[in-house]
């Protein structure tokens, strides 16, 4: 749930009383240690566990941070998504069922877990177990209830408590593991290096640590643990697992020289061995080092070397690589310019924060058409050439005015009226299907996919 300058004074009211009632004991520490580091299979990413995902596409979902509206948001294009049909090898498929990846921070990372869990599940009771609920009173009413103030939990531990009860109903990784979905990534922030942190397993062997074993509720609480209002959530960095870099990052350490870029992530990720000085992790929400939960996939790839290293470790070889980035960033009227008073300090804090990453939005956007046009065109062969498709969904696309106005003006919480909710996913139908570049690759895949059969599906 990353600050922007339209966090609303009833969301600062909760960052206050939390950061008064919270207690200041640490976040309690359940990842588990291991004595081998595991294998990470990254060819399940490309063809799901019953071989049912298209070789012919590689499809990646981001979304965005943004409480319950950005919840809500990525829920309605998930809806859209179940409702786009097209053809391939005589059969009717979802677009839905090609997803590959879908990577998420904070509000959205509930809508990833969710359906990484459960499927189509999400669209039966999705909506009442956690979109019209209200999860911050809830979470605000926990805090005075005395039953909780001699336990030893500090804020965040009761969030997760109530995110395991009611929402992820005491689910591990391994649960989201044994689905037949797409591969999850939930993304926080580590405080220790100001980087992304990624819940997979490839990270979490940095850690000598057991991902299967770790609550999913934990993992969204660290990735929407907003600082100060939330305590950090905490993994403990064990030794003892022979850890050893996997071919790709030692790869990657011999090209760092050339690119910066890569040198800082080599830089960040070997801060984790150093057990003694990072002995414990400290995770904050995700949208801080990426609001649109996407930056990952061009780091990821650059660690490789370039998309067709990447393409071949993955055991895929697309006609399409398509990204659809759900962006609920709100840029809602600025309350400064209509008075010669000195803002408040919450009000700095909200500006500061939103132009902060309003910019850094637009540079990983950036970074990212001009990263998948070069991807297609080292993937591309003069008989097979591929196409990049880059559908980025916001409110800033809207085009009534009014409109836009009230959705940019909508609050950054965990509670939001019904009404706003059903505008949320009517928002997530209708801009995705109203993109150009959405019905271009809809347009596309109907053509090529029926003219040719894909060998081995």
């Amino acid at each position: 749930m990353a600050l922007s300058r339209n966090v609303q004074p009833q969301l600062l009211a909760l960052f206050l009383i939390l950061t008064l009632a919270g207690c200041a004991t640490p976040s309690h520490i359940t990842n588990t240690p291991i004595t081998e580091v595991k294998p990470v299979d990254f060819t399940q990413m490309a063809s799901g566990r019953k071989g049912q995902r298209s070789s012919e596409m590689g499809l990646v979902v981001a979304f965005s941070g943004g409480g319950t509206r950005a919840a809500a948001f990525s829920y309605g294009v998930l809806e859209k998504l179940s409702d786009t049909r097209y053809i391939r090898n005589g059969e009717e498929r979802r677009l839905l069922d090609e997803i590959d990846l879908i990577s998420s921070v904070s509000g959205g990372s509930f809508t990833a877990a969710y359906y990484g869990l459960y499927g189509d599940r999400i669209f039966e009771d999705y909506e009442e177990v956690f979109l019209r609920r209200n999860v911050q009173k809830s979470l605000i009413g926990s805090l005075f209830n005395p039953l909780n103030w001699f336990r030893g939990r500090n804020r965040t531990e009761l969030a997760i408590d109530y995110y395991d009860r009611n929402i992820f109903r005491g689910s591990t990784f391994a649960d989201i593991h044994e689905s037949d979905g797409p591969r999850i990534e939930i993304n926080a922030t580590d405080l220790g290096n100001a980087e992304r942190f990624v819940f997979s397993q490839e990270q979490f062997n940095m850690l000598c640590s057991d991902l299967d074993s770790l609550e999913v509720a934990r993992a969204v609480a660290a990735s929407s643990a907003v600082p100060v209002a939330f305590v950090p959530i905490l993994l403990e960095n064990y030794s003892g697992c022979n850890y050893s870099d996997p071919p790709h990052i030692e790869t990657a350490r011999r090209n760092a020289a050339d690119t910066p870029r890569v040198a800082a992530l080599i830089e960040n990720l070997d801060s984790y061995k150093d057990k003694e000085g990072r002995r414990y992790i400290h995770l904050v929400d995700g949208g801080i080092t990426d609001n649109l939960g996407i930056r990952n996939l061009s780091n990821h790839i650059e660690m490789y070397g370039g998309a067709l290293a990447a393409s071949r470790a993955h055991g895929n070889s697309p006609r399409y690589i398509i990204a659809i980035i759900v962006n609920a960033e709100t840029s809602g009227e600025d309350p400064l310019g209509r008075s010669t008073a000195p803002p408040s300090t919450s009000e700095v804090i909200g500006a500061m924060t939103s132009a902060q990453l309003s910019r850094y939005n637009l540079e990983t956007l950036a970074l990212l058409k001009e990263s998948m046009q070069k991807w297609a065109t080292e993937l591309s062969t003069p008989e097979r050439p591929v196409k990049a498709f880059v559908i980025t969904l916001d409110f800033d696309s809207i085009v009534n005015e009014e409109v836009r106005r009230l959705f940019n003006n909508m609050a950054t919480s965990f509670s939001l009226p019904d009404d706003e909710v059903d505008r949320l996913i009517e928002a997530g139908h209708r801009l995705l299907e109203a993109s150009p570049e959405f019905q271009e690759l809809v347009a596309t895949m109907q053509r090529d996919l029926q003219q040719s059969a894909e060998p081995g599906i």
